[in-house]
């Protein structure tokens, strides 16, 4: 398979959040061969035509072609020389990606650590990271045994890059000598084409908020009180926000509406015939843009706390623009 580097238009991005107390450590980057031990493509499946060597993978450095500025923000998400390339291939599992070996491998424990990993992907969903190592008392043991998964806190945005953050953790006494990114920790049934993501500066951390984030929702604006802040209706996929509606106090739609920060809010649930309110989800904070995962805060309120189907939402809550998403049941399924 020839390697193909994909043309992306370049990332919106915040600026990197200041240090926790300077407990960062930049485990890899790309900009030289010394920055780290070895780079492979590595699928965690046994059978994987990629541990047998039937199929060989495509993984390299290269120059950094997603390093423009974004112009709205005057600034690069990711100004390095170099990026590692690797080709998400269809034959791979889902925990198929690219196997970074450690020059200065780090130290495994019970207490929550933090990976941020850059990320670009053509592709938008769940990233993975894989901490391969050994005990320190079994120095015979393979440094290719896997230590811990974890699932990256946010799915990727495709199309920019995303600072992908996992939380890391598990018995003490083990050193991670290598860790297996996952840029699309998906099923490959329904890839119809190989693709190539995108990997850079593999950093370890107690922040466990991004260094920056990306998307079109991603907005600098800090609400305060008395400003009027957006309101929504929305749905998600697992059905929330269908078979009923959520309106304000006054019987009115909420989508289009405003309300003002820091001052409580009514609202009524009404059910739709058949079907009975459980509770409501409340998305709120500064970056509500659609049903995309932002920088908001999710606040769930359960059917209990309305009286006669209406509820008032604290003033703490009303903190930015407000997305709401109701769940119902059918009663006919409750009582069989």
């Amino acid at each position: 398979m020839n390697f193909k580097i994909y043309t992306i238009i370049a990332a919106l991005a915040l600026p990197m959040a200041a240090s926790a107390q300077n407990t960062e450590r930049k485990l890899c980057d790309f900009e030289s061969a010394d920055a780290y031990r070895s780079i492979k493509v590595y699928d965690t499946w046994e059978n994987s035509p990629f541990r047998n060597n039937s199929v060989e993978g495509n993984i390299q450095v290269v120059q950094n072609h997603l390093n423009d500025a974004d112009p709205v923000r005057g600034f690069a998400p990711n100004p390095s020389r170099h990026i590692l390339a690797v080709q998400r291939s269809r034959f791979g599992s889902n925990t198929f990606g690219a196997l970074v070996g450690l020059k200065e491998p780090f130290a495994q424990t019970k207490t929550v650590q933090y990976v941020h990993v850059k990320i670009y992907s053509p592709k938008g969903g769940p990233a993975m990271l894989i901490g391969l190592g050994n005990r320190d008392d079994r120095p015979h043991q393979s440094p290719l045994t896997e230590q811990f998964w974890s699932t990256a806190s946010q799915p990727l945005v495709a199309g920019h890059w995303n600072d992908a953050v996992f939380a890391v953790s598990g018995a003490n006494g083990v050193t991670i000598h290598n860790l297996l990114i996952v840029p699309d920790a998906t099923s490959p049934h329904n890839l119809t084409a190989d693709f190539a993501a995108y990997i850079d500066d593999i950093v370890l951390s107690a922040d466990e908020k991004p260094f920056f984030t990306v998307g079109a929702f991603a907005t600098s604006r800090v609400f305060k009180r008395g400003d009027l802040v957006k309101l929504s209706r929305g749905v998600d996929d697992l059905g929330g926000g269908l078979n009923g509606d959520i309106l304000l106090a006054d019987g009115s739609a909420v989508t289009g509406r405003t309300a003002k920060c820091g001052e409580p809010l009514s609202v009524k649930a009404v059910s739709a015939p058949g079907f009975r309110f459980n509770k409501l989800v409340i998305r709120h904070g500064r970056n509500i843009d659609g049903n995309a995962p932002g920088d908001w805060t999710e606040t769930v309120v359960t059917a209990d706390r309305f009286n006669n189907g209406t509820y008032t939402i604290p003033a703490n809550v009303i903190d930015g623009d407000i997305r709401f998403v109701p769940y119902f049941s059918s009663v006919a399924a409750e009582v069989k």
